[in-house]
């Protein structure tokens, strides 16, 4: 019985019973490559699914705080203000991960805008800010990719 019935905790499950029911069970060398390489999807997907919809919400607030930044200042675009009005237009609140994968994408506009018309503006402080968020969604990108390990090579 599952105490925690999570599509992390059922993806978990499902790599331990791969690890130790089913790997051990097994002796064609192709066969064990196929059930690591199926750990390492069942490990990753495992951590996306505990957080992927908290990082895309989390970077979706931090990008357009920045946008709406950039577009109050000398810095601002009609582009800029173009995207942010598309986002406040399509942007949910729902959780659902399509909605949340829209927003984000929203968002990004917004993000790619804002860091354009910053450093066209010769903005250094405020392009240094757009970088630093394009840094942190970077190392969020990796989290979310998880990690991938190479099974079957010597």
């Amino acid at each position: 019985m599952l105490t925690r019935p999570t599509t992390e905790q059922i993806l978990l499950d499902c790599r331990r019973e791969l690890l130790e029911t089913i790997d051990p069970a097994v002796t064609a060398g192709p066969v064990k490559v196929a059930i690591q390489m199926m750990e390492n999807v069942l490990r990753n997907c495992a951590a996306r699914a505990a957080h992927e919809i908290a990082w895309m919400r989390e970077e979706s607030e931090a990008m357009v705080a920045y946008a709406r930044d950039v577009a109050g200042s000398p810095a601002g675009s009609a582009a800029l203000t173009s995207a942010l009005r598309a986002h406040d237009d399509g942007c949910s609140s729902a959780l659902h991960l399509d909605d949340v994968v829209a927003t984000y994408g929203l968002a990004s506009e917004c993000l790619s805008c804002a860091v354009e018309a910053a450093m066209a503006a010769g903005d250094e402080a405020r392009s240094a800010a757009g970088r630093q968020l394009l840094d942190s969604r970077l190392a969020n990108e990796d989290q979310i990719k998880g990690e991938w390990t190479m099974v079957g090579r010597a």
